[in-house]
């Protein structure tokens, strides 16, 4: 009988394996990480909701074109935000801005904050393009504040002065003509002439309602070339009313409500946040703020690698 008992004694050995290493536990975030995470989170979704509205037809744009004249250096984005959170701010910053004017938050109002975003760093994604990361920030608006019954200083301008200031900068030459073609015009961009044609006679208030308005046109089309007055004039027309709310420029004559319909069916697209001043020497607002709240907010891809918005 043969003897196998040898296959037994030289079977191999099964080999020694390491352990795997214990994966590291990520850190746990900060409880300010935590809130300030939450905060971005509900920012985002008041953007939604409001861009719903926009798309669906019934947005508010007076409302937003409002704040937008009262927060020219806000981005189109964080102007929706903080006239969603506080319709009636007048001036906002943070805790560090208002301590260095010497006013303080009410304790009541601590747990108030307005929240809007801010740009972090930017960073590269996966396909070569750029992503800026954004984190939310606790602002307050003077109303919470101790100076919130303090007279604040009444701004007039000059109407000499605030006109000289509006036309300074325009792309186009103004001239002063008797007549204009068709009833009721104050201003008109004469394409021939490449000018904006001005009647004569006509007050400041009405001078510069028109000229706003021609001028908004031009720097639109300038930035644009595929810009389409009639199709677009809308643009022009609400960036006319908000100087003329800056500027206490009586505006009552404007029906905003016939822009409450302009972006159904329209999908927000990235915009750059860098806001540009709205201000009676530069019209530069009128390419930047009236890119409207439409362009300032994206609805996919937002979130970059780091979880915030980009």
């Amino acid at each position: 009988m043969n003897n196998f008992d040898d296959l037994f004694e030289q079977q191999p050995q099964p080999e020694a394996t390491e352990k795997p290493e214990p994966q590291k536990e990520k850190p746990k975030k900060q409880w300010w990480q935590i809130r300030e995470e939450k905060q971005r989170k509900e920012a985002y979704a008041t953007l939604d909701r409001v861009f719903g509205a926009f798309s669906e037809g019934h947005g508010d744009m007076k409302a937003y074109l409002d704040t937008q004249s009262r927060f020219p250096f806000h981005s189109a984005r964080n102007a929706i935000l903080i006239g969603e959170q506080c319709p009636n701010a007048k001036r906002v910053g943070g805790y560090k801005e208002w301590a260095s004017q010497g006013v303080e938050i009410l304790e009541e109002e601590k747990r108030l904050p307005i929240i809007i975003l801010e740009p972090g760093k930017a960073y590269r994604r996966e396909d070569g393009s750029v992503g800026q990361n954004f984190y939310a920030k606790e602002v307050f608006d003077i109303s919470q504040t101790t100076a919130r019954d303090e007279a604040q200083p009444q701004v007039s301008y000059d109407d000499r002065l605030l006109l000289k200031a509006l036309i300074s900068n325009s792309p186009v030459p103004i001239r002063a003509v008797e007549e204009l073609p068709g009833q009721g015009r104050g201003a008109m961009f004469d394409p021939e002439q490449n000018a904006i044609l001005v009647k004569k006679g006509m007050d400041a208030p009405d001078i510069f309602r028109c000229v706003s308005l021609e001028l908004a046109n031009a720097q639109l089309a300038r930035s644009n070339a595929e810009y389409s007055r009639e199709t677009e004039g809308y643009k022009a027309y609400a960036v006319s009313y908000m100087l003329c709310q800056r500027y206490g420029v009586e505006a009552g004559g404007y029906n905003i409500s016939r822009l409450d319909g302009v972006l159904q069916g329209k999908t927000p697209r990235r915009k750059s946040r860098q806001p540009s001043p709205i201000c009676a020497t530069r019209l530069r607002r009128s390419t930047g703020a009236w890119q409207g709240p439409w362009a300032s907010h994206a609805r996919a891809g937002r979130k970059n690698r780091n979880g915030k918005g980009g």
